[in-house]
């Protein structure tokens, strides 16, 4: 069982990369976008058409592109209050705990941000100035909800096969 969780991480961990080179190569564009908007609107007064949405759209890249990959490494942001609790098996213990929840939310959240892609679907909402599809946006946020949610459910697969180990030994390298 372990093996296969090892070889299924290591898949995952894969599948991660490639979409937080995604995200890499968005932001590579939402800076040229960002260029040629200012040097068009400053330099020769003919700013880029849509490049508000097409900001908008691409931050939306970027954030829920990288949320597989974070989701994976258990990369959020941790406010250490007690760090004592998250050791031995009671650490192991409020992770699986944290990892459920997590699991629970992104879930739920995937599922409202798919009915809202479905509707934006059937209603054929675009955006103001292109007309881009608002579903096909849409759809690739829910796409990484819950491809994120996978990987949290990898992560704490991962944690039950390993009971009592100490969870905090992930973060040693956060103390500054």
């Amino acid at each position: 069982m372990r093996k296969f969780l090892n070889k299924t991480e290591r898949l995952a961990d894969s599948a991660g990369l490639f979409a937080a080179n995604v995200s890499a190569i968005i932001l590579l564009v939402l800076v040229a976008l960002t260029c040629a908007d200012v040097v068009g609107r400053y330099f020769f007064s003919r700013p880029v058409v849509g490049a508000v949405e097409l900001v908008r759209i691409c931050m939306a890249g970027i954030i829920f592109f990288s949320f597989p990959l974070m989701f994976l490494r258990n990369d959020q942001i941790i406010v250490d209050l007690v760090r004592p609790f998250r050791k031995g098996y009671l650490g192991w213990v409020i992770a699986i705990v944290i990892l459920s929840l997590t699991v629970f939310v992104a879930i739920k959240l995937g599922d409202r941000v798919f009915d809202y892609a479905v509707r934006a679907f059937e209603d054929g909402d675009t955006t103001e100035y292109l007309g881009i599809p608002r579903y096909i946006v849409v759809s690739f946020i829910t796409m990484s909800i819950f491809i994120a949610a996978i990987m949290t459910l990898l992560r704490l697969a991962l944690t039950l096969a390993s009971p009592g180990e100490d969870q905090a030994a992930e973060f040693e390298d956060d103390d500054v």
